[in-house]
């Protein structure tokens, strides 16, 4: 059985974390630049929502909003479905599939430890 934190080693665990009030251009800018495809939306110490590549384009650009003025707060998911390092790949998978979405925010009582996405976990 392999469990979250063991992917989270492999892929370095490092998170991208922006503010709500960044602009979609800024999240898309500092997307391409880390080479990640989802932002991690932060109001210190919480985690208040994801922004991914996917929301950029549904809404933001198809829905013809001005990615310099659009705030995160107005895009991001809100609430977004989490998991424990300690959880089963598996299971995070199916729970990816129920929820129709792409990335899991990895929680643990200390806080934020990473971000997971699909392909990270159908690699193994």
């Amino acid at each position: 059985m392999t469990e979250v934190w063991q992917v989270l080693y492999v892929k370095n665990p490092g998170v991208i974390g922006v503010r709500p009030t960044a602009s979609a251009r800024e999240a898309a800018r500092i997307m391409l630049e880390t080479g990640v495809d989802c932002v991690v939306v932060e109001q210190p110490p919480d985690v208040v929502g994801v922004f991914t590549a996917h929301d950029m384009v549904r809404r933001v650009v198809a829905a013809g909003r001005d990615p310099g003025s659009t705030m995160l707060a107005e895009v991001m998911t809100s609430s977004p479905v989490t998991c424990g390092p300690k959880d089963d790949v598996r299971r995070c998978v199916r729970l990816m599939a129920e929820h129709r979405i792409g990335h899991l925010v990895v929680m643990d009582r200390a806080g934020l430890r990473g971000v997971v996405s699909l392909k990270d976990l159908v690699g193994r």
